[in-house]
């Protein structure tokens, strides 16, 4: 906006809300409601509030052309399904009458009625604001009219509606085509609308007495929309929120620490204490583990300290492996020791009510006093491939060490993410439970990996953030380094049903979220499988720099899967040149397909499939490739290789293995990435072959499709943010 405009704005803005919250008012009305959005520049039909039929006859003459009219007063805020809203009028008997069935209508709630010039809109929008209660103001752009809550065609950005959001907003809606030409009309003006989208955002935060604000319908008039209808509600300006007491914690200490107290050891694999300390030791840590035990004892040949206090050094870590009633007494220790991190396993705190979540601020208060960073409690621990540092107990997780991070406010979703990288053999560095998140929780491990050098791309599960404006900076500066991928859960609708707006009605947290991760430039997704296949492609693939796609395959079929899935996510076949496919005539059979997807007719053996790869991948048309059937074939020559219990190939054949190293050479080459998708599974994601970028194999052509949507999309975002 203007800054002059702004000010001015903001200043009218200011005076109508003072005087109508003196007033005892919860709303605006239209009238004032479209002077403020004319103080903002927003476009608003021309009008006059009158309060008689002679000041109603004497408007129309003013205005004059076809009118509408409608009913105002505090107590209306839906003026259509009231019937007080009439268009059409025309003539000064038509006027006066109209005048009078306003007021039976209105049942005594009529103060005054606005007499506009109707505007003659082809397409309706709607643009409206709801505060949320974790990132605060949130802007709507969607489907208008009386369709805004029976389609909910809606989509959501944070305010302020920076340029690429405000531009960006109107292509999300699945209604979009109506923005372009239509029926004869000329495509909307996207500056105007964009300039109206990002000055709702403004009024909010310029004024936190709006709680909502619904501009329904935005008419579109030629090109140009037109606020038609407005709608404020108010509510008195929060009290600020009080500062918290700053805590220096320690992650370096919780999440690499070089020795290792276990609270609670035993030789006992079926109790916490004993699963864990075993894991510890079977995983090769390379620090000092300190079994500590009230009673004593020797635990898988270690001696153990009957309490902290009696070791002989202060460890960077201790994992308290005890019950929720020895957790105060525990972190005393830990801090008159000087440990400076500890993990809380134990369950019984918030989770379970008011008197645990009370003892869950007591021992934050404990940690923190006593200078130890703390987390849990009710979490399953923390591996560390940093220091091989394998600390969860009950199951025995012992995953290659790798690029890859998963930070979980759920246990059991870390527990299955983690077993499925070890399963696929793809490497972590670093996994970290957070559970009830008393102290320290996943955005401050969020902030750590940022500058973790182990940590190439972070994978989180997410139920709940309580500071939302902290988690959008530490991400927005975590993605501009290094990937993030969210699987978000608890999902709700909010305030849905006392909504006094359209935008309140369809403001549901789901769609926030979506708005947060994608101001944030956070990769999101719904299941295990796909946050691990997004995070190994981020992690060790180059970024598409476009989404034009190749597919090559073995087969017809597999390559109609791809083009199907190219298309739902937006991406787009590669229009492949002329001189491409001359090139390709030299090597295939005469009965190969001559278009993409290239069907090599099952002729990819030899080096026939490494030389189409080569080709395609250079080609200037092409920015990924997707590689169907070329591994895992199950032919005479292969059908004695060795299968894994579950059915898998267990590993590859020298024809496969020399496939992928090219392929790793290719994207080293050419700085493209290139997706493989066997015939029949095959054990493994990720191969290394010492390259800048290793190839990786997943398990469909969905799969593949879905990783390059979001690979160039985080690139694409990446770059704009720059």
């Amino acid at each position: 906006m203007d800054e002059q405009l702004q000010t001015n704005g903001h200043i009218a803005a200011a005076k109508l809300i003072k005087e109508a919250l003196a007033c005892g008012k919860s709303a605006l009305d239209e009238w004032q409601s479209k002077a403020l959005f004319a103080a903002y520049g927003i476009p608003v039909p021309v009008g006059v509030l009158v309060n008689s039929q002679t000041e109603a006859v004497a408007a129309a003459k003013r205005i004059g052309g076809r009118l509408v009219m409608k009913g105002v007063g505090t107590d209306i805020q839906h003026k259509t399904e009231a019937g007080l809203v009439v268009l059409g009028v025309e003539g000064s008997e038509a006027v006066a009458d109209t005048y009078r069935l306003l007021e039976q209508r209105s049942a005594g709630a009529l103060e005054a009625v606005l007499v506009e010039q109707m505007v003659d809109g082809n397409r309706e929008f709607m643009v409206g604001m709801k505060r949320d209660p974790v990132f605060g103001p949130v802007v709507a752009f969607g489907l208008g009219g009386v369709l805004t809550e029976a389609l909910g065609d809606v989509v959501l950005a944070l305010a302020p509606v920076d340029d690429r959001d405000a531009a960006e907003l109107p292509d999300l809606i699945k209604t979009r085509r109506l923005l372009g030409s239509f029926r004869g009309y000329p495509p909307v003006d996207r500056t105007a609308l964009t300039k109206i989208i990002q000055a709702i955002g403004q009024m909010a935060l310029d004024h936190p007495e709006i709680a909502e604000i619904d501009v329904n319908p935005v008419l579109v008039q030629d090109d140009q929309p037109i606020a038609a209808d407005a709608l404020i509600i108010l509510s008195p300006a929060p009290a600020p929120k009080q500062e918290k007491h700053e805590f220096k914690s320690n992650l370096r200490a919780l999440l690499a620490p070089r020795s290792i107290a276990v609270v609670g050891a035993s030789e006992d694999v079926a109790k916490w204490g004993g699963s864990a300390l075993r894991n510890i030791l079977d995983g090769g840590y390379s620090g000092k583990v300190y079994p500590v035990n009230s009673r004593g004892g020797v635990f898988f040949g270690r001696q153990a300290f009957e309490n902290l206090e009696a070791l002989p050094e202060a460890p960077d870590l201790a994992l308290l492996a005890v019950g929720s009633h020895q957790a105060a007494s525990m972190l005393e220790q830990c801090g008159r020791k000087g440990i400076p991190a500890a993990i809380l396993i134990a369950a019984g705190f918030s989770e379970t009510g008011a008197s645990g979540a009370e003892a869950e601020r007591e021992i934050a208060r404990i940690a923190t006093e006593g200078g130890v960073t703390l987390m849990g409690p009710n979490c399953m621990g923390l591996i560390s491939n940093e220091v091989q540092l394998h600390a969860v107990g009950f199951v025995s997780l012992h995953p290659p060490k790798g690029y890859l991070s998963f930070v979980s406010q759920s246990g059991n979703l870390g527990v299955m993410t983690t077993n499925n990288c070890q399963r696929r053999g793809i490497g972590i560095d670093k996994f970290a439970s957070v559970g009830n998140e008393a102290q320290i929780g996943a955005v401050d491990v969020l902030e750590y990996l940022r500058d973790d050098p182990n940590t190439s791309c972070v994978m989180m599960y997410v139920e709940g953030i309580d500071d939302g404006q902290r988690f959008l900076e530490i991400a927005r500066r975590t993605t501009a380094v290094k990937p993030v991928v969210v699987i978000r859960a608890g999902l709700t609708e909010f305030g849905s049903k006392a909504a006094a707006s359209h935008t309140g009605a369809l403001a549901g947290s789901a769609a926030v979220w979506e708005a947060a991760a994608r101001r944030a430039g956070v990769v999101t997704c719904t299941t295990v499988q796909d946050v691990v296949d997004l995070g190994t492609c981020l992690a060790y693939l180059p970024l598409p720099r476009g989404r034009r796609i190749a597919v090559v395959t073995q087969g017809g079929g597999a390559g109609v899967r791809a083009a199907d899935e190219i298309a739902r996510h937006g991406l787009r076949l590669a229009e492949l040149p002329a001189e491409l496919y001359a090139s390709l005539d030299a090597i295939l059979p005469p009965f190969w397909s001559r278009r993409n997807p290239l069907d090599l007719v099952a002729s990819a053996g030899g080096d026939v499939g490494p030389r189409v790869l080569k080709a395609v991948t250079e080609c200037d048309a092409v920015d990924a490739v997707i590689v169907l059937s070329l591994l895992g074939v199950p032919t005479s020559a292969t059908e004695d290789r060795a299968k894994t219990a579950d059915g898998e190939f267990a590993g590859l054949i020298p024809w496969e293995n020399s496939l992928l190293l090219h392929v790793a050479e290719l994207m080293e080459s050419t700085g493209k990435p290139i997706l493989n998708v066997p015939d029949s599974p095959i054990r493994g994601s990720v191969f290394d072959f010492g390259k800048r970028y290793s190839p990786i194999v997943l398990s469909s052509p969905q799969a593949a499709a879905l990783a390059l949507d979001r690979m160039e999309w985080y690139n694409s975002h990446r770059r704009d943010r720059k």
